[in-house]
């Protein structure tokens, strides 16, 4: 984890340099520039480098502020919410240009997505909770398909499901397994729940935490001891502590 906030700070810094620099040159060449209307649209161009730059820095001052504080008020979500919807993109493809680990961004993404829903305290019934599973948590030789009903599995223990499956039965949650992200649009749609616990990797995580905006997510990254989409497994712990902090006390 430490390597992963590394790789994301100098990501960060190096974007936020990269805008600061391009903003001074537009604001040089058009102190330099004899065209008045060219001065006038650099003038322009460097000046909203310069607001997402300013931007930029008021979202870093309200992720140390979540970090430190575990708190931060309806409008500073809003806005740091924003902020991480314009600027992951932006960290990607940095990352790439880099040749750095992108899924190390991603996880850091995750985590700061779960800091700001554990910030705002949000409590709701076990019925209204859904727990989104990965298909390649399920033995990779068992025959008994989960992915249309997971109670289909014969809870064997030969992976996570039987686990799982006792856990949401302990504290009434549904559980169910997509595919992909339009078989859990599906679910979503079909269950309606107003509060999601999803399980995957870092890159179907964080594609599924920006596809639903609406719906508190709390992403819980699956273990791969096999490798990728091959016999993952989750912790359970990790599962059962996202389900508690959902579950309102009776």
């Amino acid at each position: 984890m430490k390597r992963d906030k590394l790789n994301f700070i100098i990501v960060n810094i190096l974007l936020m340099m990269l805008l600061s620099l391009i903003s001074f040159i537009g604001f040089y060449i058009s102190l330099s520039s004899g065209m008045n209307l060219m001065r006038f649209f650099i003038i322009f161009i460097s000046l909203i480098i310069g607001c997402i730059v300013l931007f930029f820095i008021w979202n870093i001052i309200i992720l140390i502020k979540l970090v430190k504080s575990r708190e931060i008020s309806k409008l500073n979500y809003k806005i740091f919410k924003r902020f991480l919807s314009f600027f992951y993109p932006l960290l990607i493809n940095v990352s790439k240009l880099l040749q750095l680990d992108i899924d190390s961004i991603r996880r850091v993404f995750t985590k700061i997505n779960n800091l700001m829903i554990l910030a705002k305290d949000i409590k709701v019934r076990s019925n209204e909770i859904l727990i989104l599973l990965p298909h390649c948590l399920q033995y990779s030789k068992c025959q008994y398909k989960i992915t249309n009903n997971i109670e289909n599995c014969r809870l064997c223990g030969k992976c996570n499901i039987k686990d799982i499956l006792n856990l949401c039965k302990e504290y009434n949650v549904k559980c169910v397994v997509a595919t992909g992200g339009t078989l859990a649009r599906a679910w979503i749609k079909k269950y309606k729940p107003k509060a999601i616990i999803a399980v995957a990797c870092e890159r179907d995580l964080t594609s599924g935490i920006n596809d639903v905006k609406v719906l508190p997510v709390l992403g819980v990254v699956n273990e791969r001891p096999k490798g990728p989409c091959f016999n993952t497994r989750v912790n359970i712990d990790k599962l059962e502590e996202a389900i508690k902090f959902f579950l309102e006390e009776d």
